[in-house]
Formats: structure tokens, C-alpha cells, sequence
């Protein structure tokens, strides 16, 4: 059998398995899918996020809070979301697009965050891991969240938020 032949064979299998592939239904498959997809984003190293500064009148960031405020609100109190007392303004972009904003009022070295929401596919709290990394690095030892709902709680705890006199902190 020559090698030509044996390519050609290999590559009608090939073809085979794809079209069998193609032709499922099953659930299982898609969730072996989704399974790899969570593996590889549990994987992060945050190598591959980058931040970046925002201003109030962004015109990206007024879409964004618009595209994503549904959802935000299932997160956050709808006042929170108003940017007119912000004076610091942070996203995380993953390959060009945006995971997530942090939005806040510097108080010296401390960073006082009205939200920091992160988009449904980077839940995975890596994101957040590289934001208050990076905000550490800016000069920023104390993150303060006063107004906390209970979708919330569970994030800040991850991120290593903890609950005193009411609200949380966190020191870099």
C-alpha cells in the first residue's frame, strides 16, 4: 500500500468522524465542550488580560454599561451604576475584548468601588485576580465596597474581600 493511498484513506476517516461528529445530538457532547472550555479558562494566568484607564465620557463605556446593565443589576444596586461621582475608571480586556470595569473614587491610597463587574464569560474570578493585582502595582493598598449585594458577597470573598463594620475591604 503506498503512502499516497494510506493519506487518502486516513483522510476519508477523517472525514467520517467529522461528519459523524456533526451529526449529534447528544447533550454529552456538549458538555464535554463547555467541561474543556472551563478547564482551559480555569487555566488563566492572566498573561493574556491587559488594563486599561476609561474616562467618564468614554463613549465604549457608556455601550458597555448600556449592552451589559441587565445583567449588572442582578449584581449591583441600580444607583451604583451612575458614573457621575467616579473618578477612577478601569477595564480588563481579554484579546481585545472587555471582561469586565471596575469603577470607583480614589481616597489617598484607597479605591472606593461604586461596581466591578465582569462579564458572564470570564466568571471565573481570573479577571478579577488580575485586576486588584494590577491596582496594587498602580499604588492602591485598600479596596473599600459599601454598598453590597447579596449576587455580590460571594465575589468580593473570592477575590479576598472581607466584611468589616458593615462593608468590605480588601488590602493589597
Amino acid at each position: 500500500m503506498s503512502t499516497a493511498l494510506m493519506i487518502e484513506i486516513f483522510g476519508y476517516i477523517g472525514c467520517i468522524f467529522v461528519i459523524i461528529s456533526m451529526l449529534m445530538t447528544s447533550v454529552v457532547k456538549l458538555r464535554v465542550i463547555n467541561i474543556y472550555n472551563l478547564i482551559k479558562l480555569s487555566k488563566a494566568d492572566g498573561n493574556h488580560y491587559d488594563m486599561i484607564r476609561w474616562n467618564k465620557e468614554d463613549s465604549y463605556l457608556t455601550y458597555f454599561i448600556k449592552h451589559y446593565k441587565e445583567d449588572m443589576k442582578k449584581y449591583f444596586l441600580e444607583n451604583t451604576l451612575e458614573l457621575s461621582a467616579a473618578d477612577t475608571i478601569y477595564t480588563v480586556c481579554c484579546e481585545g475584548g472587555s471582561a469586565g470595569v471596575l469603577v470607583g473614587k480614589k481616597e489617598g491610597d484607597a479605591l472606593e468601588i461604586s461596581f466591578d463587574y465582569t462579564t458572564p464569560t470570564y466568571r471565573d474570578c481570573s479577571a478579577g485576580r488580575f485586576l486588584y493585582a494590577k491596582l496594587a502595582e498602580e499604588g492602591y493598598k485598600k479596596f473599600i465596597c459599601k454598598k453590597v449585594t447579596e449576587g455580590h458577597k460571594s465575589y468580593l470573598e473570592k477575590m479576598g474581600f472581607v466584611k468589616e463594620n458593615g462593608v468590605y475591604v480588601k488590602n493589597a
